[in-house]
């Protein structure tokens, strides 16, 4: 069990000229392994759900000992975000920091988190800034005093608290739900970034305020109906990122909760996109009992928020998938397009089963990509894709392999391209032996006509008039 913590605020600040430099120093004793602890502090990622003033933490550059990041964080009730430059010594477990690029009143920041080991096995944890304000001001140096006060007192409990926690039921917990759109992930991305109207457009929100003061902050109020007809009041603050994502963190959580972080991510596929939610989330151990009833646990209350959150996500995900459809108004591709398609499959599975590899990849775009599964990154254009086939193992001596394509779904997207779906077998027969399935797959396929020579470009003539510009192949099993 852990031993009672002593917690002590040192705070050293200067006063006077324009230009002067101010420190601070904050300390906490905690009873966990220096190296423990050392470890939550170097884990930039993990900030928002171990840190209170964290929101949001984006690794620009690292190397072994160099990182640069992009920290969004509150600070007096302000949203706030700056990029800084961190050196590790993990040996001496110092990590310094200093700001690269501050916003007012900060004119300048860096300091230094150090981790003493104790005799008692625990740890002394030092925090240290120095700053200068804007103008020197002595309002800005109050102000900035004041949120480093907060802020350094807040970190370091919550620190002491995270470490504690490491490796018990009330440790960071972290899940995902996902759904496919046959949509561009544009439309989803916007249907999630406009969350000021999802009162009217989700059934389990019954009152949301959202206010963008500063572009890409959202600060979102939302009151959430329960399956039992109640409702909770949610306050988060969301950073929409330049890629689509959007990670947010509830400053206003339910009981059962201290701690609630998540991001929403658009992955584009070839027949359109997956949306993803994802969620880690602190139990509120004081509070299970009285919120799950006698008897109940960390594990219990887990289970009850993963089935909760995770069912809210999926409606959420699930009717920005019914909005973003609509709005793409994919549809059918008419019968003499679709035979079109049928020829074009034919003739470049052909291809690949005569060991044609050169002309198989010549029936994908210049700049066309060939992913799978099994891929740790996409083989890209088509030269890249050549020399692919060219360097796959042959099949041994006296054994055909064929490719089986099953009859394709095909749908037409407004940006003039056609998206498919299609399960294949890959068979391997040995002479004299049965035919045995050496891979059972489900692929989806961007296709764009071939207005080159020997292609007609209206999709509707010989099975040379299509290219396909994304292949995605996932192997069943995998």
């Amino acid at each position: 069990m852990a031993q009672e913590t002593q917690h002590e605020t040192q705070r050293k600040a200067q006063h006077a000229t324009q230009h002067e430099v101010h420190t601070t120093e904050h300390t906490i004793t905690v009873a966990a392994a220096p190296e423990a602890v050392f470890g939550l502090v170097e884990r930039a990622q993990d900030w928002p759900f171990v840190f209170p003033p964290s929101l949001h933490v984006e690794y620009l550059e690292r190397s072994d000992d160099e990182e640069r990041l992009r920290i969004w964080a509150t600070a007096n009730g302000e949203v706030k975000s700056w990029t800084s430059r961190r050196t590790l010594d993990r040996d001496g477990l110092r990590i310094r920091f200093r700001q690269e690029v501050s916003q007012d009143p900060v004119a300048a920041m860096g300091g230094e988190w150090i981790v003493e080991a104790l005799p008692d096995g625990g740890s002394r944890v030092r925090l240290l800034h120095d700053f200068q304000a804007v103008d020197g001001l002595e309002r800005n140096v109050a102000w900035i005093l004041e949120a480093i006060e907060r802020n350094s007192g807040a970190e370091l409990a919550a620190l002491e608290s995270a470490a504690l926690r490491t490796g018990t039921d009330e440790a960071p917990y972290t899940f995902e739900d996902s759904v496919r759109i046959d949509a561009p992930a544009q439309e989803v991305r916007d249907f999630l970034h406009d969350a000021g109207r999802w009162q009217e457009r989700l059934p389990h929100v019954a009152r949301v305020l959202l206010k963008e003061d500063t572009p890409d902050v959202q600060h979102l109020e939302m009151d959430t109906r329960t399956p039992d007809g109640s409702t909770h009041t949610t306050a988060s603050v969301r950073i929409c990122l330049p890629d689509g994502r959007i990670s947010y963190k509830q400053l206003q959580t339910p009981a059962l909760m201290s701690v609630h972080t998540g991001e929403w991510t658009v992955r584009e596929i070839p027949s359109g996109c997956v949306a993803v939610s994802r969620h880690t989330v602190v139990v509120n151990a004081a509070a299970v009992t009285k919120v799950l009833g006698a008897g109940a646990t960390s594990a219990d209350a887990r289970t009850f928020i993963r089935d909760a959150l995770g069912g809210n996500s999926t409606i959420t995900m699930r009717h920005a998938k019914e909005y973003a459809e609509g709005r793409a108004k994919s549809g059918p591709v008419p019968p003499a397009e679709y035979a079109s398609i049928q020829r074009f499959y034919a003739r470049q599975m052909r291809l690949l089963d005569e060991g044609e590899g050169d002309a198989w990849a010549a029936t994908f775009t210049e700049d066309g990509v060939f992913d799978q599964s099994s891929f740790a990154e996409p083989v890209r254009g088509r030269a890249a894709i050549a020399a692919a086939v060219r360097g796959r193992p042959a099949a041994p001596a006296g054994t055909v392999r064929r490719h089986w394509l099953g009859l394709p779904a095909a749908w037409r997207f407004p940006d003039g391209s056609v998206r498919t779906g299609y399960d294949a077998l890959v068979l391997s027969t040995a002479a004299g032996d049965a035919p045995q399935i050496r891979l059972s797959t489900s692929c989806q396929d961007v296709l764009v006509a071939d207005g080159g020579e020997g292609g007609n470009g209206d999709g509707n003539g010989d099975s040379a008039g299509w290219l396909v510009k994304h292949r995605y192949v996932g192997h069943d099993g995998q």
